[in-house]
C-alpha cells in the first residue's frame, strides 16, 4: 500500500480507536490524535494511574490532583507515538468499550 492510502484512512479514522502493525512487526493500539503529510500520531492509553492506586482507595488529598471523587475511577493517561506512513504495514479499526 502507498503512503497516500494510509494518510486517507488515518484522516477518516481521526479520534477513533485503531490498531497499527508496522513493517518491522511492532503493533500498537490507540486513538488517532494527529495526522500530517508524513506521520500519524497515536494517543496510546496506559494504566499508570490505575496501577499506582493498586485497587486501594486514594487518599482524600489526591482527589483534586487526579480529578476524581470517591466512587469514580481516575482518568487514564496517554502517551503519544508518531509512526511514519511508510512504516505502516496494516491499519485497522478496533472496537472500544468504556
Amino acid at each position: 500500500m502507498n503512503t497516500n492510502y494510509y494518510q486517507q484512512v488515518s484522516w477518516s479514522c481521526m479520534n477513533k480507536y485503531v490498531g497499527v502493525i508496522t513493517t518491522d512487526g511492532q503493533s500498537y493500539d490507540g486513538f488517532i490524535a494527529h495526522v500530517d503529510q508524513d506521520y500519524v500520531t497515536l494517543a496510546i492509553p496506559t494504566n499508570e494511574m490505575v496501577d499506582r492506586l493498586n485497587g486501594m482507595p486514594a487518599q482524600e488529598s489526591t482527589y483534586r490532583q487526579f480529578g476524581f471523587h470517591p466512587g469514580f475511577f481516575p482518568r487514564r493517561r496517554f502517551f503519544h507515538r508518531r509512526i511514519p506512513f511508510f512504516g505502516i504495514r496494516d491499519l485497522f479499526l478496533l472496537s472500544f468499550f468504556i
